[in-house]
Order: C-alpha cells, then structure tokens, then sequence
C-alpha cells in the first residue's frame, strides 16, 4: 500500500504542477512571496480535496478495485494513508490562508499591494459564494480532523469511533462545496481540473451512498445464528445460517457481520469453506469492549446480517511450493483453506504452516493436526513464551530455500511487518509475500 499511496501522491502533484502558469512557484521580486503564498494556497487545497476524494471512494467498498489493490483489507489501510494525508495538506491549506493574514497584523510582514483595479466582481466567478463556502469549507476541515484524531485513538472504543465517523461524508460533501467554488477558472481548464471534478464526484456519491446506508447493499445476506461455541482460548465460534440468496466465498476471504445494529458491522474471516448451503461459520477473538461481550450478547436465533465477501487473500501464486504463516486469530484463513483441500476443492501444492500462538487450547490444536494430516499441509506450532518468537531465520532452518517459496501470512501487523523484511533480506522478493491487514481502523 505505500508504494500505491506514493504514487496516487506524485499523480495528483504532477497534475498539479503541469497546470500551473511558468513562472507560479518563483519568487522574482521582492514582496512577491504574497503571489507564491496564493498558489501554495491552492495547491494544497487542491491536493487535500484529491486525498480526502479518493479516501472516501475507498471507504464505500468498491469490489472492483479489490483486483488492482489487492483486496479490501490493502485499500483500507490505502484509505486511511490518504485520510491522513488529505488532514495535513487541509491544516497546511488553512495556514497558508491565515498565518501570513496574522503576521501583517504583527506588523511581521508587509501588507500586499493591490493592482490598479482590483479584482473586479465580474472577473472572480461565483463571488457571492465565498463567504459561506470559506466558513463551511473551515467547519468542514475541523470535523475531519477530529474524525481522523478519533480513528487514531484506539483507547476511543469501536462503537463510539463508528458511530462518530457517520459524520465524515457531511464534512467531506462541506470541503467539496468549499473546493468547488473557490477553485480558479484556470485549474477547471487546465489537466488538474477535469480529474479533480471526476474524484469530488466519485467522492460525493460515495458520501451519498454513506448517509443513506447503502454502501455494501447489494452485497448482504440475512439470516441468524444457528449455534455457538466458546473455545478454551477465548475464541468464540459463531455458525451462521443464510436464508436469503448469498454467491459464495473463497478460503480466505472474510465478511462484515452486524448482530447488534447499535454496534454496526465488524469484519471477521470465515472459517467455513463454501458448501452452496447458506452456511457461514466465523470466529471471533476477545479483541475490544464488544468482541469481549459477545459471548454473553450473542444466542441461538439472533438475526445476523452479512456483507461480502471480500478479500483477496486466494492462496494462488505463481510459485509451486507455499509457506503459511498465522499469528493468534490470523489462522482463520488457514482453517478454510485446508478444509477445501481436505474436501478436494483445490489443487494441492507442498505447504508448511507455521502458527504461532502464546497457548495451545486442545480442541483447536487437535482440529489443526487433524485438519493438516488430510489437507497434505505440514505443520509446524510455535510458542513464543516457551520457545522464542518466529522469525524468518527460524523458517529457514525449518523450511529449506525459503526464498523459492511463496508467503501468506495473516495475524498482528508488527509481526508480519517484521517477517517480511526478514525474509526479504533472505532474497524473498516483496511480490511472494502475500500479508492480509486485518486492521480496519
């Protein structure tokens, strides 16, 4: 995702810089930092609204650009790079617009001077505009960066986080109002402009699509909780059966379940392969305030909704041999996936899988040997407490060539993270290591 974060960034700066009149970002006379302040004015606004655009599409879930991005879990944490991103161009745009205004109150800078004329009325369009567009534009900005405070903050719990970013695509619909009528004639026409109209409207229906309760529509199923199972590792294990028409799922992939409309969907993996008969089975770790309750919450019967499925974590690569990694609750894909092959569903390749996992809960362990001796997967069981934590050295001398195989890896972002540059210092390329970022916040 950085490397796609980096590259929508130097986009849209391009497009910005090939817009702008020879000459724009010189200083060639003395006080004419006022005409160089104008344009940074601008082109901050410019590249916030573009960031703050594309963070919104993102977040309406758009399945088609799971391919090009590797799958929702990847363009999630791409939203939130450019949620960030579009705050600090906006705080920067906001700077530019009143630190220089105070410093001339300071008698820190001189004022400007104005050219014979002025600028009349008829030569600045949507005039009358601009006094509620610059307040609303303002509002605007301080309600993202709240917003984007509180998504940072995870001692903020998910419920109220939710329920607080709903206001997102009201400011979002605010800043592109401000956007709209403050933006020169000269960008509208220029190669800048017609991108930022087509991602302001690509935004504005996602916010629509937001406030409306839309987004995913298409994709969900109803149905209930047919039974539940609490596992000794605190792993609570709903199935769920479908009764309206659901397409499926791959290994690997995961939904967005609601049980409880007043805390909204959550996105958890199915652990279930697909059997054509509306039966989905998730498991849920103990990892905040209401996963922690769901085990009291939840009981036989409880409508369930169900969005999906979504991810592209497929296991398919073009390299034979394949090497699994799970961390904690990351071996939820892996359970799918080895019940497919047991089942016969999928093309068999030689597999290692390595779990790593602070206790070894009995009825898990036993199903994974078990699961693994009729899926062909080798496994091997790491305990960092009593043996160290797993690191790419450990692979290696468990798992000959390593650097020949193709990763998958799943669990706490930290340790993938860690794994990845491990094994690439190995000769692993970046391309073979395939990490799902189950991290929505």
């Amino acid at each position: 995702m950085q490397r796609h974060f980096v590259l929508v960034l130097a986009a849209l700066l391009a497009l910005w810089l090939v817009s702008l009149p020879p000459g724009s970002l010189t200083i060639a006379t003395p006080g004419n930092h006022w005409a160089l302040r104008g344009t940074l004015i601008l082109g901050t606004g410019y590249l916030a609204i573009g960031c703050m655009s594309l963070a919104i599409i993102l977040a309406a879930r758009p399945v088609r650009l799971e391919r090009w991005l590797g799958g929702l879990d990847q363009f999630y944490r791409l939203h939130k790079k450019l949620g960030i991103a579009g705050v600090l161009l906006g705080v920067a745009h906001w700077l530019l617009e009143i630190l220089p205004k105070w410093m001339v109150g300071q008698g820190w800078l001189a004022r400007p001077q104005r050219r014979p004329g002025g600028d009349g009325a008829a030569a600045v369009p949507l005039q009358a505009w601009h006094e509620p567009a610059k307040e609303l534009g303002e509002w605007g900005l301080y309600v993202i960066i709240v917003l984007v405070v509180v998504a940072l903050w995870k001692r903020i719990p998910y419920r109220h986080f939710a329920r607080l970013h709903r206001l997102t695509p009201v400011a979002f619909l605010l800043l592109v109002f401000h956007s709209v009528v403050f933006m020169p004639p000269g960008y509208w026409t220029a190669a800048a402009g017609p991108v930022a109209a087509l991602l302001m409207a690509g935004g504005v229906v996602a916010a629509v699509l937001s406030l409306s309760g839309r987004i995913g529509f298409t994709r969900r199923a109803l149905g209930h909780v047919e039974s539940l199972h609490l596992h000794e590792d605190r792993v609570l294990e709903v199935q769920c059966q479908l009764e309206t028409p659901w397409a499926g799922h791959e290994s690997g992939q995961f939904v967005f379940a609601t049980f409880h409309r007043d805390e909204g969907a959550h996105p958890f993996t199915v652990v279930s392969s697909w059997a054509g008969d509306g039966r989905l089975v998730l498991a849920i770790k103990e990892l905040g305030d209401y996963t922690r309750a769901l085990p009291e919450r939840l009981a036989l019967g409880d409508p369930v909704t169900i969005e999906g499925p979504y991810g592209r974590f497929s296991f398919e690569g073009p390299r034979e041999r394949q090497v699994w990694v799970a961390g904690g609750i990351g071996i939820t894909p892996f359970i799918s996936r080895m019940q497919l092959l047991a089942q016969g569903g999928a093309r068999q390749r030689p597999v290692d899988l390595f779990f790593s996992t602070d206790e070894e809960p009995e009825p898990l362990m036993t199903r994974l040997r078990e699961l693994a001796q009729a899926s062909g997967v080798t496994l091997h069981v790491v305990v960092p407490p009593r043996e160290g934590y797993l690191t790419a050295e450990r692979i290696s001398e468990a798992v000959s060539n390593p650097e020949q195989a193709e990763f998958w890896f799943c669990g706490p972002n930290a340790f993938g993270d860690s794994l990845r540059g491990g094994l690439q210092r190995l000769g692993l390329p970046s391309s073979c290591f395939h990490q799902e970022a189950f991290e929505m916040r």
